[in-house]
C-alpha cells in the first residue's frame, strides 16, 4: 500500500525550507548596525545608507552561496539561524534572522556584543523597451 502521509510530510518540510531560503535570495544593501536585537523595521523604513560603517551589498544565491564586499562563502538556514562560512575560514558565523521580508532583512549577531544588522532589498531594474 502506498503511504501518502510520510511523502506529504517530507514534501512540506522541503517546501518550507525552500521558501525561507528563497526569501533570503537576492542582493541586500547594508544600511546600518544597531545595538541589541531589533525585530521590527517600522522605525527603520525611512533610513538610508549613511552608516559610519560604510556601504556594501550582501548577495545570497539560491545555490546556498553568498558574496559580500569581495568575500564569498556558503550558507545554511536552520530554524531562523543563518550559518555563514566564508571561503578560507574554518569558523562559521551564526546570525539569527530576526526578520526577512520582500523589502527588509534584520540579522542579529550573537557573537561579541549583540547587534542587529539592517539591510534593504536591492530592487531589480526592469528592462524597458
Amino acid at each position: 500500500m502506498f503511504k501518502l502521509k510520510p511523502i506529504l510530510f517530507y514534501f512540506l518540510l522541503l517546501f518550507t525550507a525552500s521558501c525561507s531560503s528563497n526569501k533570503l535570495s537576492g542582493s541586500w544593501e547594508f544600511i546600518d548596525i544597531y545595538e541589541g536585537e531589533i525585530r521590527n523595521t517600522d522605525t527603520l523604513k525611512t533610513k538610508t545608507n549613511n552608516s559610519r560603517y560604510g556601504t556594501g551589498i550582501l548577495t545570497f544565491n539560491q545555490n546556498k552561496t553568498f558574496s559580500s564586499m569581495g568575500n564569498s562563502g556558503t550558507y545554511q538556514i536552520d530554524n531562523n539561524l543563518l550559518k555563514m562560512k566564508y571561503n578560507g575560514d574554518e569558523k562559521v558565523t551564526p546570525m539569527k534572522i530576526s526578520k526577512v521580508s520582500k523589502d527588509d532583512l534584520l540579522l542579529f549577531s550573537m557573537a561579541g556584543s549583540p547587534k542587529t544588522w539592517f539591510y534593504k532589498k536591492v530592487k531589480e531594474r526592469e528592462n524597458k523597451k
